[in-house]
């Protein structure tokens, strides 16, 4: 029945208590979520010192695909894992059509790697909370043609996962890719029709200067999908998922608060510029930055003891 529907995806709206969620095997995700991005292994070692302050400071984590085979250790918050799909931008990087369904070949350090719905899927269903589809971008000025094969493809792998998936408390987001708000709806009036326990957007990063294309094409697909969960991938300053939550975009994710500290920024104070900060200024900077951007998510007491200088 609908009720139910609505109590399993965990979109819960009681008369008494407004709060938005999402319920996973690992816990739930209040909504709006801004999901920091984290990697495991050992190209960013910023991301490990952070690790420990993630439960802390957010809802939920996410980690790509690539990155989340490298994990030793599993975060104890729930889990987002995407497809790995972005690859499809990197020099070399083909796509395929496969019975159907889209594949991609990359080529990274040296190392041919394949990614299929079936082994994404297979890998997701092992570690995630929360799976997104095998999706394609999109970037601006990619030729008719392709960008409709990108979409369509992205389309039949996501379909193909509903229907394949096995480990049903997994949840499980489609994932939407366009360039516009005619492509954007009706992929997402495509993907409606599936029992999805969300939808997420994809490409919208490269297109994050035209404010009114964004707002448009997350338009577009919140009037498609009865409600369920969106996720917006990679958008992550502050003033910009503010506009996206007021929309009723339920999450974001992004590394912007990591890579901003890397550089010795603080989102708190724009003029602040640390040269040559110290390890334990860059994790300052970090924490504190990550504080701020999910300062719509956090607790009052959690928010006091993360300040500082920075």
């Amino acid at each position: 029945s609908h009720s139910t529907l609505v109590l399993a995806i965990g979109k819960m709206i009681d008369l008494t208590n407004t709060e938005r969620f999402l319920e996973t095997p690992s816990g739930r995700i209040l909504f709006p979520a801004y999901v920091p991005v984290t990697t495991f292994g050992d190209r960013y070692p910023l991301d490990k010192l952070i690790q420990p302050y993630l439960p802390r400071l957010a809802t939920a984590v996410m980690v790509s695909l690539h990155y989340a085979k490298q994990m030793k250790q599993r975060p104890r918050l729930p889990m987002l894992i995407d497809s790995g799909g972005f690859a499809a931008l990197f020099e070399g990087s083909v796509i395929h059509e496969e019975n159907n369904l889209g594949v991609l070949e990359t080529n990274l350090n040296g190392q041919q790697q394949r990614l299929s719905a079936l082994e994404v899927l297979e890998f997701q269903e092992e570690n995630a909370d929360v799976a997104f589809t095998l999706d394609f971008p999109i970037p601006p000025g990619t030729e008719a043609y392709e960008a409709h094969r990108r979409r369509d493809l992205s389309m039949a792998n996501a379909i193909w996962a509903i229907e394949n998936r096995r480990r049903k408390e997994m949840r499980l987001y489609a994932c939407i890719q366009a360039w516009d708000e005619s492509s954007a709806a009706k992929c997402a009036a495509e993907l409606a029709k599936k029992p999805f326990d969300g939808f997420a957007i994809g490409g919208l990063v490269p297109r994050a200067r035209s404010k009114e294309l964004i707002e448009s094409i997350v338009s577009a697909v919140l009037t498609e999908i009865d409600g369920r969960p969106l996720h917006v991938f990679g958008l992550g300053k502050p003033e910009t998922t503010q506009t996206l939550f007021s929309m009723g975009v339920d999450s974001v994710d992004s590394s912007s608060y990591v890579k901003l500290a890397a550089d010795g920024k603080s989102w708190r104070h724009p003029n602040l510029q640390l040269s040559d900060p110290s390890t334990p200024e860059l994790l300052h900077l970090a924490i504190a930055n990550l504080a701020t951007a999910c300062s719509t998510t956090l607790a009052l007491p959690v928010r006091s003891r993360i300040q500082g200088p920075f």
